[in-house]
């Protein structure tokens, strides 16, 4: 062998001779730590020869034992070819986790020495080694805790490694650096895969409101349980305004919810549609960050919240197999209709004088409908047209994940599939999705990749808007005599109204040939590097590349009733094909170096800087297309001409952004600690003079529990203090709103030049909202975690609120974005959870919990321009209430005219003006706020039982205190025409006689009624969310055939809701009762 070093010690020596051969040293590290200073330089030398010399006047010598292990100990020389065999010891036994499994690659070595060993891909262990009084084995594994065992005889002995995984409540995993609980200053809720599990089984939205009432789901009584629609969510109220326009969400693909929530999956942002499709049994955890003390890392987008989600990486040991399947059933609930029937229907049209006429030949012809219509209903023909939109849906989940691996290399491999039938017919929604995840360890070097595809396939109901099917009249049917569909089912002009009503059989749509889908495919791959420098320092990188494309098909056949009124002319024109095609490309990186570090025992110090750098690419074109004569020909290739007067449309975004962060975090005898955040980012959606910002925070906390005078407090076992104020941003807009951008004339020019109009002002200046939040937080735990409370107060002010300024009518332009505006968000959040019964012993536990959370919203400042967008509001008619923006009040607050009810002597509304005065005649501008569309407190409530393998849990939530305009008791009682189906209440509960005390206008009343507060009613509500009951088997059967663990849970979700407002809900799409049966195995 080669050897050459200078002023060496004999370790260093032991390590390259091991590292250059086949031999293994073993010795005890106080015999060989003394000597150094060596200088060998050796050419093709036995390695007796580099031995001797590096012994050379000590007093230890060195023997070959195996062939392949030379022992070092103190004595005299011997020469090993020679010497007699050594007594030896041997040792055998095989290592396993907690769960049974065995772990192979588990590193053995013998305590004070360099010997080692690894276990074989059962899990097992032999080996001789020199006999000692006493021998202590270290057993070590990455991911699990280290265990020594003292050998005493030479039986064979099993070896249980504990995971090491840090509890999630140990820790807060922000999605940029992992900070310990106990000295983080910042407001999150951590949410584990077993509270996923335990709270529902639909998505993961769902599931996190469940637990955590902050992120809070607007109840849209319009979209119902759509699968195909994403929901509107905030997190501590809203922080920006939705200006300018009427429907901010008028454009779904280019316009997200300005206070919507960022998402963070494994370090990179998703959006709301990918985290809606994700696979739960994917996921290990989700923080919730809420303060600027948790969000200030990121910037200009962490204002509105962050949730980070995390998902499973591999367990090492044998292969593993897991599988979870559902079968899922979604039940249409109609319970909040209350529809007319066929009898009731004409009664109400008689007393509304529908067949009364001055003209009595139309009178007669009148009362002949009238009783033919009754002698229908009398013979038994009451049509319940709501069953025919919908269906018991029922879909079907799985998830399959493979995964394995040893101390070096470690890899899993997910599959999963959810196909969910909507409530209804024909509304599906089918996601695919896969992911390959790669580890390899090379001495300080941690290399990962994560590839992931995700495949969807969405399609709405081709029946249309469900309220099209509540106002159909229960005395018609949709079938002749004979069986055909039926397509008109009235066209009759009725004098007493002077308005002729025609109505479509609107099942005859639903039956022709149709076509309403969208795709998407998402290819993402993640990769990392984490270099351990020192055990207090690492580095790590990241790369995430997404690569998206969309797709979405509608077709109308040339039968449909939309061309029924087109001309001869454009008789060809009949049949649409409306295709629409984009795709996204983003990329995004960071660099984090990290430093942790425990000085004398009491000071403890985590340092993490980082740079990251991101591009976002999107684009998307529209065609719409006409002309498609066979009805079965559902292909864009069939259409004959472009639509009349239309063009492509199509839209695209570039944007980038960069920056940088500093964290310190300094903890004193684990009682005292302080976080301390910067970062300055910069986005080129902002103007060109202000385009980077810096956001920072501080916070402080007192582990109270931890002073000495708490040591010995068996009442109060943690008691944890927190304050923390900073500042993040908010960018979710346009790409180009800095920009001044034009828009070509259509294809029209003047002498070979194309003319070009403006559409939007640029602003140089234009800079991002920026959000101050305080927040003050209290964790206490008594009775050694029986009683857990955890409460924050914050107050929330969001600056520099982007919104529009309004320009003079002579710069020939209305508006241009601007950085003016605020609003303010206070509030309080609180959750207590007790454990009422909690015995390990017999494995019994009751525990029963709640939350609780309170919010403020108020408007401080709003541009001129809104101001004008007010004006208008409030002074156009409408049986809706106007949601203005007005300094001082909510952007919930509902304004209506004050209204004192119904005069009894004549049916008509009595309004209030501003001035106090009453009035028959309702006018716009008195418009006043009339109440809040937020509750007061609103929250959860939960309780979970667990005997043995058996667990019920239950989650219930409750809003109470906000109010809510009744859109129903307007568009279904008042606003109703008398040949339209109605809710009851249109018969029994309006006027008809002077005297009548009643609460709706008379029922021969037709005039509009505009928005009163008569319909501004409080609300309060019980909803039971989620129960389950499940079992996990323990038997030994299971061992037998290779089983770690099986599960079997029962789900029902939207069990039931209580509510003080009666009131139709799921308008276009109708609410649905979940129900779930899931099977859980592990081999």
């Amino acid at each position: 062998m080669t050897l050459s070093v200078k002023d060496a010690s004999f370790e260093s020596v032991i390590r390259l001779l091991e590292a250059n051969t086949e031999y293994t040293f073993l010795y005890e590290d106080r015999h060989i730590a003394e000597i150094g200073g060596l200088n060998l330089n050796f050419r093709e030398t036995d390695i007796k020869v580099v031995l001797d010399k590096c012994l050379q006047g000590t007093n230890l010598s060195y023997r070959l034992m195996n062939n392949h292990t030379i022992v070092i100990q103190r004595g005299v020389a011997v020469d090993t070819t020679k010497q007699k065999a050594p007594q030896k010891m041997s040792v055998s036994g095989v290592v396993k986790d907690v769960k049974g499994e065995v772990l192979p690659g588990v590193t053995i070595r013998i305590k004070n020495t360099q010997l080692g060993f690894v276990t074989d891909i059962d899990g097992k262990f032999k080996f001789d080694f020199p006999k000692q009084d006493t021998v202590v084995l270290i057993f070590s594994f990455v991911g699990y805790k280290t265990q020594e065992f003292q050998v005493k005889n030479d039986k064979p002995i099993t070896i249980v490694l504990k995971e090491d995984v840090t509890e999630m409540d140990e820790v807060v995993v922000t999605g940029i650096f992992t900070k310990a609980k106990e000295s983080y200053t910042g407001a999150v809720t951590t949410i584990t895969a077993k509270d996923l599990q335990r709270v529902g089984n639909r998505n993961l939205v769902s599931s996190i409101r469940n637990i955590d009432p902050s992120f809070n789901i607007a109840d849209n009584i319009d979209i119902g349980s759509d699968p195909n629609k994403l929901p509107d969510i905030t997190v501590r109220g809203s922080s920006s305004l939705d200006v300018g326009v009427r429907d901010l969400q008028e454009d779904s693909r280019s316009t997200q919810s300005t206070n919507q929530p960022l998402f963070i999956m494994d370090g990179f942002e998703i959006t709301l549609e990918r985290m809606m499709d994700l696979d739960e049994n994917q996921v290990e955890s989700i923080t919730l960050l809420k303060d600027a003390s948790a969000t200030a890392m990121y910037g200009t987008r962490g204002a509105n919240g962050v949730v980070v989600i995390v998902t499973k990486k591999p367990e090492a040991g044998r292969i593993r197999v897991t599988y979870k399947g559902s079968l899922n059933i979604e039940a249409p609930d109609l319970t909040s209709y209350d529809l007319l029937d066929a009898r009731e229907k004409l009664q109400y049209e008689w007393a509304a004088g529908l067949y009364e006429n001055t003209n009595a030949n139309q009178t007669q012809e009148l009362w002949d409908l009238y009783n033919q219509r009754k002698m229908d209903a009398e013979r038994g023909v009451n049509t319940y047209w709501l069953k025919y939109p919908v269906r018991t849906g029922v879909g079907h989940k799985h998830s399959l994940r493979f995964e394995g691996g040893d101390e070096v290399y470690r890899y899993s491999v997910g599959l999963s599939y959810n196909d969910i039938a909507g409530a209804m017919k024909g509304s599906n929604r089918r996601t695919f999705n896969g992911n390959v995840f790669l580890s390899y360890k090379y001495k300080n070097l941690t290399f990962q990749n994560d590839l992931q595809v995700s495949s969807n396939r969405s399609y709405n109901s081709p029946y249309g808007t469900f309220n099209d099917f509540a106002k159909i009249n229960s005395y018609w049917t949709p079938y002749d005599e004979e069986g055909n569909l039926i397509k008109v089912l009235e066209d009759y002009y009725y004098n007493s109204l002077n308005r002729r009503n025609f109505v479509y059989n609107p099942l005859y749509n639903a039956k022709l040939p149709s076509k309403d889908e969208s795709r998407y495919t998402q290819i993402q791959n993640n990769f990392a590097i984490e270099w351990h420098i020192l055990p207090e320092l690492f580095v790590r990188g990241r790369l995430g590349i997404t690569s998206k494309t969309d797709r979405t098909d509608v077709y109308k056949s040339a039968k449909h009733t939309d061309f029924d009124n087109y001309s001869e002319d454009d008789y060809g024109r009949k049949g649409t094909y409306s295709y629409g095609t984009g795709e996204a490309f983003n990329y995004e990186a960071d660099f984090t170096l990290n430093y942790s570090k425990n000085f004398m025992e009491k000071h403890q110090l985590y340092v993490g800087l980082g740079y990251n750098f991101a591009q976002e690419k999107n684009e998307f074109f529209t065609i719409l297309a006409e002309g498609i004569s066979n009805v079965n020909m559902d292909f864009l290739g069939m259409a004959s001409m472009y639509e009349k007067d239309g063009h492509p449309q199509s839209s695209e975004g570039f944007s980038r952004r960069m920056g940088g962060i500093a964290n310190v975090n300094y903890t004193y005898d684990r009682r005292y600690f302080i976080d301390a955040s910067f970062k300055i980012e910069g986005s080129s959606k902002f103007g060109s003079d202000n385009r980077y910002a810096p956001f920072w925070s501080v916070g402080i906390g007192w582990n109270l529990h931890h002073e000495a005078f708490m040591m010995d407090n068996n009442l109060l076992n943690v008691a944890r203090l927190k304050l923390s104020y900073g500042t993040s941003g908010s960018q979710a807009f346009n790409s180009y709103q800095a920009m001044t951008t034009f828009k070509d004339y259509g294809g029209s020019s003047y002498q070979g030049w194309y003319g070009v109009y403006l559409m939007a002002m640029g602003n140089s200046d234009l800079g991002w909202q920026k959000t101050k939040q305080l927040n003050v937080g209290a964790e206490l735990e008594f009775f050694n975690g029986r009683i857990r409370v955890n409460a924050d107060y914050y107050n929330k002010v969001t600056d520099d609120l982007l919104s529009d300024i309004t320009l003079p009518s002579s710069s020939g332009f209305g508006s241009y974005k601007a950085n003016v505006g605020q609003v303010a968000n206070t509030g309080v959040e609180l959750g207590v959870n007790v454990y009422v019964l909690r015995d390990t012993k017999r494995d019994l536990a009751w525990l029963v919990g709640g939350t609780l959370a309170h919010n403020k919203n108020e408007i401080k400042k709003i541009s001129n321009s809104l101001e004008f967008l007010n004006d208008q509001m409030s002074s156009e008619d409408g049986g809706n209430p106007s949601f203005m923006y007005e300094e001082g009040q909510s952007m919930n607050t509902i304004f209506a005219v004050k209204s004192k009810g119904i005069d009894p002597s004549n049916g008509k509304e009595i309004y209030i003006k501003k001035d106090g005065t009453e009035t028959y005649t309702w006018d716009a501008k008195d418009k006043v706020p009339c109440g809040i569309n937020e509750p007061k407190i609103w929250g959860n409530l939960n309780t979970m039982f667990r005997y043995k393998g058996i667990t019920l849990n239950a989650i219930f939530g409750y809003r109470y205190g906000g109010q809510m305009y009744n859109y129903t008791l307007v568009s279904k009682v008042e606003n109703i025409k008398p040949y339209d189906n109605a809710d009851k209440r249109v018969l029994y509960d309006r006027w008809k006689n002077p005297g009548d005390n009643a609460f709706f206008k008379g029922v021969r009343d037709f005039t509009a009624t505009n928005a009163t507060s008569r319909f501004v009613m409080d609300e309060n509500t019980l909803e039971c969310r989620s129960i389950s009951l499940g079992y996990d088997w323990e038997a030994k059967w299971l061992d037998q055939v290779g089983i770690s663990y099986l599960t079997i849970t029962g789900y029902m979700e939207d069990v039931f809701r209580i509510s003080s407002i009666k009131q139709e809900r799921g308008l276009s799409y109708p609410f649905s009762r979940k129900f779930s049966v899931s099977l859980s195995v592990r081999f």
